[in-house]
């Protein structure tokens, strides 16, 4: 590809024909008089209901007065802009010319500049894959960081960075890991579900925090079952005062309704030989089987 040379044109051969121009208001001295004058005829006047159409009509006079200077400039300003502006296209019309070279150039270096992009983040993608598969990761389970693709950074310590942000994730995940086998071995020995508790190791709590919620939900539990216990203790020994045995029958005394009913019992007398070990073992089943038994004779 050729490319400038002192022999091709360049911008110091860019010759511009160019006499500055001069704008002079004629007898501007007298214009300045002249509208001292118009300003000061309506200076310090006092608006009131009946000056205030005159006062209106001073106001238009002056603003158009003003439009009319205003005007001039503009008109002024036009004529004076023209010749840059036939400058101006000319100059459009040489930038164009380049433009419509740069273009095809532009394009190329672009896509060769990104095909090189692509090549670079490629080349970092599988690397990548190489450093977390030898640990036991997943590509994805890394933060993947534009800056490994520049061409300024080494190969070597593009590689010592993936790296260590492999070992980061693989740390995290095994203190992560060993939390959650605490928190269930926690609940085991309190005797309580270890489900919600995983749940707030997994959203990112630290395990002592969360222990710390255990032990707290464990204490909390155990008072409200002993407020429990005293509350029904309380509650029978209220009930007691409004009941009383009949027969078999515990009555409310206050409605008459059948609170307790017992199942009507037969007597029996039975005789028994036996060794000491069986009557011990016959005594432990009638203790937890029967109403009640009693021995007649006091012999064994």
């Amino acid at each position: 590809m050729n490319s400038l040379n002192q022999n091709e044109v360049s911008v110091t051969n860019f010759g511009v024909k160019f006499t500055p121009a001069s704008l002079a208001i004629q007898n501007y001295d007298a214009m300045v008089e002249q509208t001292k004058a118009i300003a000061a005829k309506y200076a310090n006047l006092m608006i009131t209901e009946r000056t205030l159409k005159a006062a209106k009509q001073s106001r238009a006079d002056l603003r158009k007065f003003r439009a009319a200077i205003e005007d001039k400039r503009k008109e002024v300003r036009r004529e004076y802009a023209k010749p840059y502006d036939d400058f101006k296209d000319k100059v459009n019309a040489l930038t164009s010319i380049i433009d419509q070279a740069i273009a095809p150039i532009d394009e190329g270096v672009k896509g060769l500049e990104e095909r090189q992009r692509q090549e670079r983040e490629e080349a970092v993608r599988q690397e990548i894959k190489t450093i977390t598969e030898s640990r036991g990761l997943e590509p994805d389970d890394i933060q993947y960081d534009q800056h490994w693709e520049n061409k300024s950074l080494s190969s070597i310590e593009r590689t010592r960075q993936i790296a260590a942000a492999a070992d980061f994730v693989k740390s995290q995940k095994e203190k992560h890991e060993a939390d959650r086998n605490a928190i269930a071995h926690y609940a085991k020995a309190l005797d309580v579900d270890a489900g919600g508790w995983l749940g707030l190791v997994d959203q990112g709590v630290e395990m002592t925090d969360v222990m710390a919620r255990m032990d707290a939900y464990v204490d909390q539990q155990k008072q409200e079952a002993a407020a429990e216990k005293k509350r029904q203790e309380a509650q029978a020994a209220i009930d007691a005062l409004h009941q009383k045995q009949v027969g078999d029958n515990t009555i409310d005394t206050d409605t008459g309704e059948i609170l307790e009913a017992f199942d009507p019992v037969d007597l029996y007398h039975i005789s028994v030989n036996a060794t000491v070990e069986e009557f011990d073992a016959l005594a432990k089943y009638l203790d937890n089987n029967v109403r009640g038994w009693a021995e007649t004779d006091g012999t064994r």
